[in-house]
């Protein structure tokens, strides 16, 4: 049962007269929300069928991924076609908007404004970790939002998620706002029902001021990520104070990609997460991390299994310093790194076979099997 303390916008039981307030905020928020429309572009890689070849035996396997550290999707949820949401920046024609509307790279993206102008637009930067896009369009003299300042933001209080679906009609989902510093500190959480729509839009106070622009999210990389989330009552934005450090970025052209450490680990290892390979180059392979070592915390958080280190590292773009703790038999080394993005790496050392006399020389070893991590 939900307790909610006094307070201008803390949620109570609806009466007729207090129930207004939703038609009310959407109301206040016609004025900057933005319909998303795109065209072309294709699914993402991991949203398709496996790719498969044909052997001699007529049985299909599937082809191997000549990139092992492949920035995955994080979803196999195939991307329909459909307008989506955004919301004015900025009053030069700046319009933020999710990543997750671009996961097919479309070759034309357009922009319908409030007062019905239906404009080209144009990238200016890309967020596939926090999952934010900032677009701009030839307008000028755009109504702004007013963001609800952080210290205003309570669990507990309404929170009103609004989309622009097929019609340009508004697509409204009325929650509260059931959790602060999510997602390692980006997201704030709210219970009302995300759809596609909704993403790039905002969730919305009850005076109609903006709390964060909504996008999918979940504890694992990648931009589709969180989106089988949707409808379920489980949902996330990104809250003004860190939009405004993001959008800061986008705004000089800054392009934000999934971070690597550039390494395997040892699935056998039952003792902790223990470095199998480092790829070369990568930054572990820099920092002198080598095979054997143990990651023991990761910027302060323990580590003890291969979950722990997805959980540390998903929200962290390449570029992002992090530190890195090691354990080297009984020594204990600190190390600092910045995280790659996949493209910057090297491959991984081939995996040396062991020999054993006792085999006969014609039966082949497997080499023993690894697990890739960010």
């Amino acid at each position: 049962m939900l307790a909610f303390a006094a307070g201008a916008d803390q949620a109570r039981p609806p009466t007729a007269q207090s129930a207004t307030f939703v038609t009310d905020a959407v109301a206040a928020a016609e004025r900057f929300i933005v319909q998303i429309e795109t065209v072309g572009g294709a699914q993402p890689l991991s949203a398709l069928p496996p790719q498969r070849t044909q052997h001699a035996d007529d049985e299909a396997a599937p082809t191997p991924d000549p990139n092992r550290f492949r920035d995955d999707p994080g979803s196999g949820f195939l991307v329909a076609d459909g307008p989506t949401t955004g919301i004015v920046y900025a009053p030069d024609g700046y319009i933020l908007t999710s990543s997750f509307n671009f996961v097919r790279e479309p070759s034309v993206i357009t922009a319908k404004l409030p007062d019905g102008r239906q404009l080209a637009a144009t990238i200016v930067g890309r967020d596939k970790v926090r999952k934010l896009t900032l677009l701009k369009v030839d307008a000028d003299g755009l109504a702004v939002p007013e963001w609800t300042p952080r210290e205003q933001i309570r669990p507990g209080q309404w929170a009103v998620a609004v989309g622009r679906g097929l019609g340009g009609e508004s697509c409204v989902s009325v929650g509260i706002v059931s959790g602060l510093g999510r997602m390692l500190g980006n997201a704030i959480q709210t219970d009302a029902k995300l759809s596609p729509a909704n993403y790039g839009g905002p969730l919305l106070d009850s005076a109609g001021r903006v709390l964060g622009i909504c996008v999918p999210m979940a504890q694992r990389p990648g931009e589709l990520a969180g989106i089988e989330f949707y409808d379920a009552g489980v949902g996330f934005a990104i809250p003004g104070w860190r939009v405004r450090e993001i959008a800061k970025d986008l705004r000089e052209g800054h392009n934000f990609h999934r971070g690597w450490l550039g390494m395997s680990i040892d699935p056998e290892a039952e003792d902790g997460l223990r470095i199998f390979q480092t790829a070369d180059p990568s930054p572990m392979r820099t920092a002198g991390a080598q095979r054997g070592d143990y990651i023991t915390r990761i910027n302060g958080r323990e580590i003890k299994h291969y979950g722990q280190l997805v959980q540390a590292l998903y929200m962290l773009p390449a570029g992002e310093k992090v530190s890195v703790q090691l354990l080297r038999g009984a020594e204990t080394l600190e190390v600092e790194l910045a995280l790659a993005r996949n493209t910057e790496l090297g491959a991984l050392p081939p995996v040396e076979e062991p020999f054993d006399p006792a085999q006969p020389a014609t039966e082949e070893i497997p080499p023993p099997p690894i697990e890739e991590i960010p």
